[in-house]
């Protein structure tokens, strides 16, 4: 068996049909709600993603995995592929104290030339990038965001914090062109003539947000001299499909602490987390879609959002300083909120750049305030000063979850502990999605009490 090595994709040459059919079928997955598709129910597809096709095509990215699976049966490909030695430049930062695992996942990530990289919320994800960057200095390169807000903060922070010059800009309200190119995906266009076939790194922030999306997977996938490709997250999908995807794009996830040991070494505040019950009403949900179900008993519980309310009033009478953040799902919840809190403010995702820093530096300015947020402030809000935080969203999945929280780990010298809300709903869906948000917080190494 040969395996030819691309920079994008490989192929596996082979004169066994049945180990490679063995293979084959290891990465190939049945895909959800395949059967609800006109295509399955032509019989035109079967329903399943392979990540390794008949013609033994793979993205590049699986090759470590797929050699340790073939390792296991004792077989060693040869490897066909270009042999370079890569030098890199210094990546100290002047003025930035890097943490040894801080330089763990650099240098694993150099050695590597691509990976996603995984550190815990407020670890310094964005330190980490600027390292690389600093690496990899004279090279064109790409950075994508989902969300403006996270490329403006990380603009601000390599040519500000940093010092790192030749870093331009490409989102929906300007442009600038230079080496170093960040870019929302949705504006990706700006930058296709300039920088599709010349990038040698690309760089994907808070890559779990992008291999599901036509156009995020599509961006990803491409740029084809970028030799260096690297995603960073706190949170990297652990379902099959898009885990695969993101390592078929950008290479094995590469960790090196978890949130816990970062607490435990002091580089992460400690939270308190509380999950309140709530009593259940004499109704019927048992007909309800789960639509119905939320707006119901999670948008318009006025008993569940009475209690949040209570949670904001006692904490600023026991505190000489509090800044509480509460994560809501939609914009009607942030209505009826702020009815009970008219002193509280929100942010959304339709506010503006300049009106969502207007409104971050009021609750930065305040000693007792209130902001309430919808998924914006899950990925794209870096609050230091945020001391508690109640999630009243009622999402199921690990990803929002463990970014929630997230938002109020990061160390201030402002507080000692950061406290976490949370609610046990008792209706129709809502019982398992936050008997799973608990459980996602014990996985991470939390305690939790229920109140």
């Amino acid at each position: 068996m040969e395996i030819e090595i691309g920079n994008l994709q490989s192929r596996i040459v082979t004169d066994n049909p049945e180990l490679f059919k063995i293979l084959q079928d290891l990465y190939t997955f049945k895909v959800p709600g395949a059967e609800f598709t006109s295509a399955y129910k032509r019989y035109r597809w079967d329903g399943k993603k392979k990540f390794i096709s008949d013609k033994g095509v793979f993205r590049t990215g699986l090759i470590s995995s797929i050699l340790k699976d073939l390792k296991r049966i004792d077989c060693f490909p040869e490897l066909q592929k270009e042999n370079t030695v890569t030098e890199f430049n210094h990546y100290d930062i002047p003025g930035i104290t890097l943490y040894d695992f801080q330089e763990q996942l650099i240098e694993e990530a150099l050695e590597a030339k691509r990976g996603i990289i995984k550190s815990p919320t407020g670890s310094g994800k964005t330190v980490i990038l600027a390292a690389l960057i600093r690496a990899l200095w004279g090279r064109p390169m790409v950075v994508l965001f989902r969300a403006k807000q996270l490329l403006t903060q990380t603009y601000e922070f390599l040519t500000e914090d940093c010092g790192i010059k030749n870093v331009g800009f490409a989102f929906g309200e300007g442009y600038e062109d230079n080496d170093i190119m960040l870019c929302t995906v949705q504006s990706i266009d700006k930058i296709l003539d300039s920088h599709l076939e010349t990038a040698e790194a690309l760089f994907i922030d808070e890559v779990h947000e992008f291999p599901n999306g036509k156009i995020t997977k599509t961006a990803i996938e491409s740029f084809p001299k970028a030799n260096f490709r690297f995603g960073l997250t706190a949170t990297p999908p652990k379902d099959p499909i898009p885990k695969l995807t993101l390592e078929g794009a950008l290479g094995p996830t590469l960790t090196a602490k978890s949130t816990i040991e970062l607490i435990e070494d002091g580089k992460l505040t400690k939270p308190i987390a509380q999950f309140i019950k709530i009593r259940r009403e004499n109704s019927n949900d048992t007909d309800l879609t789960y639509g119905e179900v939320y707006d119901q008993y999670i948008v318009n519980n006025e008993d569940r959002n009475q209690k949040i309310a209570a949670i904001v009033d006692k904490t600023f009478a026991g505190k000489d300083q509090a800044k509480v953040l509460v994560l809501v799902k939609n914009i009607q919840h942030i209505h009826n909120l702020l009815q009970m809190m008219p002193f509280a403010d929100s942010i959304r995702g339709e506010d503006d750049l300049s009106t969502r820093y207007s409104k971050i530096n009021k609750f930065l300015g305040s000693s007792k305030t209130c902001l309430i947020a919808t998924k914006v402030a899950q990925t794209g809000v870096n609050i230091r000063e945020i001391t508690h935080i109640i999630n009243a969203a009622g999402y199921k999945s690990e990803i929002p979850t463990i970014q929630g929280l997230g938002r109020a780990l990061r160390k201030h010298e402002s507080k000692l502990l950061v406290y976490y809300y949370d609610f046990m709903d008792p209706y129709k869906y809502l019982a398992d999605h936050s008997k799973n948000r608990k459980k996602i917080l014990l996985n991470e190494g939390h305690e939790v009490t229920i109140v």
